[in-house]
């Protein structure tokens, strides 16, 4: 079974959230996300995406309001998960695949939670990066030594660890590949977990031209050429979640 199908035939949405929410993964998500829309400020009535939304329970523990000004669409691979999605916040849904999506471009920003580890991520980026938004933010794990934690899963996610292991993600690796794409790291963020792991932020802007031709991988700072500043983690205020 690869990972696209556990995702779509097999992984029932109650052990999937137990599971986040028993370990803080849910809560600690949410919060970063917080953050990162914070800093991108997208404009008021401007289109943002959730790519791979799944059911929506970032959502439960998101800063009350924060998806109220914006014209909100989230997608994922599996419609039952997307049903439970909807049920928690009114919303435009699409059954999406981030690998090539089919979604109209022009989003101010889109948003991506630890997806990138469960897909062939490279090709996301690029896929991404075709629907020409102006921020991107995404959300990795990294776990210590890049093991995941020892610990009982619930249900259908007892696979994980066993049959299957999500490919973990160097954040360097990743700005690298972006900036291939044309976007720039302009912030990071981060949030431990109480079982080990972090969750780290990153937030990209479009423009900012092709390693090919000369950007180096390496820095993980605004552009010269932009007037943005890079904030460190500890320039975030965490908001308080509902």
């Amino acid at each position: 079974m690869t990972l696209r199908e556990a995702w779509t035939e097999f992984i029932v949405a109650d052990d999937y959230e137990q599971h986040m929410a028993a370990i803080g993964q849910a809560q600690a998500n949410a919060l970063l996300v917080a953050e990162l829309v914070a800093a991108a400020q997208p404009q008021t009535g401007s289109r943002v995406l959730i790519a791979g939304a799944g059911t929506g329970q970032m959502f439960e523990y998101c800063p009350a309001g924060l998806w109220d000004a914006f014209d909100l669409t989230c997608s994922d691979l599996n419609p039952t998960f997307l049903r439970k999605l909807r049920s928690r916040h009114a919303c435009t849904t699409a059954v999406d695949d981030i690998e090539d999506s089919r979604l109209d471009p022009g989003f101010s920003l889109i948003v991506v939670v630890l997806v990138l580890e469960h897909v062939d991520w490279r090709k996301a980026l690029a896929s991404l990066a075709r629907l020409r938004p102006e921020r991107v933010a995404i959300v990795i794990q990294r776990n210590p030594e890049g093991r995941l934690p020892q610990r009982e899963r619930p249900g259908t996610m007892r696979m994980f660890g066993t049959e299957l292991n999500p490919k973990f993600l160097d954040a360097g690796e990743v700005v690298a590949e972006f900036a291939r794409c044309g976007f720039a790291l302009r912030s990071q963020a981060e949030r431990p977990v109480p079982d080990g792991k972090t969750m780290a932020g990153l937030l990209f802007a479009r423009g900012a031209g092709d390693l090919r031709r000369g950007n180096p991988p390496s820095a993980l700072t605004a552009s010269p050429r932009s007037p943005e500043r890079t904030l460190s983690p500890s320039a975030f205020k965490p908001g308080t979640h509902s």
